[in-house]
């Protein structure tokens, strides 16, 4: 994200459960995140709404959020909240087309397309989240969570290549079928291994 802009974006934290990605908060224990930057805007409605998260008041902080938005719809740290706050409380096809939105009007903002990039996965379109995850590192190059996220994107790409090729070519199988083999323990959290 360029300096310029106060880094108050949370990332989501992409991993893998029954084969399918899924969004955990980045206060659960035991979990690599991003977290916001200890900047304080006392007295607005930033403030606020950051106090009411604090305290996991989420239907009280989207409130303040909607209201806010009603009189300046376009600001980026709002929304973005708000996107949060609906993953949150499990409404993920509202969050989802905020991000998208969001990344629309400010595709330069690298923890919006990272977390796009989380949901697209999360719906099974891991083309457009290697898409995000590469705008997410364009605009952030040090971003880690977004290296991670497309890390585990590509490792996955890779297995169903591999498998793809032995699928085609199963007199020539052997090689694809060990480097799966090879990828299997390091993937079998994300691998679908349950009925």
């Amino acid at each position: 994200m360029p300096r310029s802009l106060p880094r108050l974006f949370v990332s989501s934290v992409l991993v893998w459960r029954n084969g399918l990605f899924c969004l955990l908060v980045s206060t659960c224990l035991g979990v690599l995140a991003q977290t916001s930057s200890t900047l304080q805007l006392k007295g607005t409605p930033h403030e606020e709404v950051q106090k009411a998260m604090g305290q996991r008041k989420w239907y009280q902080a989207l409130e303040q959020i909607d209201t806010y938005l009603q009189e300046r719809p376009r600001d980026p740290q709002m929304r973005f909240w708000r996107a949060r706050l609906l993953e949150q409380l499990q409404r993920g096809d509202e969050a989802f087309v905020v991000y998208e939105e969001l990344a629309q009007d400010y595709p330069e903002l690298a923890e919006v397309q990272n977390n796009l990039g989380v949901m697209y996965a999360a719906r099974g379109n891991i083309g457009q989240a290697k898409l995000a995850f590469e705008n997410a590192l364009r605009n952030n190059p040090s971003y880690a969570t977004a290296y991670e996220n497309m890390g585990d994107i590509l490792l996955h790409l890779a297995r169903q290549s591999f498998a793809k090729s032995a699928e085609l070519d199963p007199s020539a199988a052997k090689s694809p079928q060990q480097k799966m083999l090879a990828l299997d323990p390091i993937l079998q959290p994300t691998l679908n291994t349950t009925p």
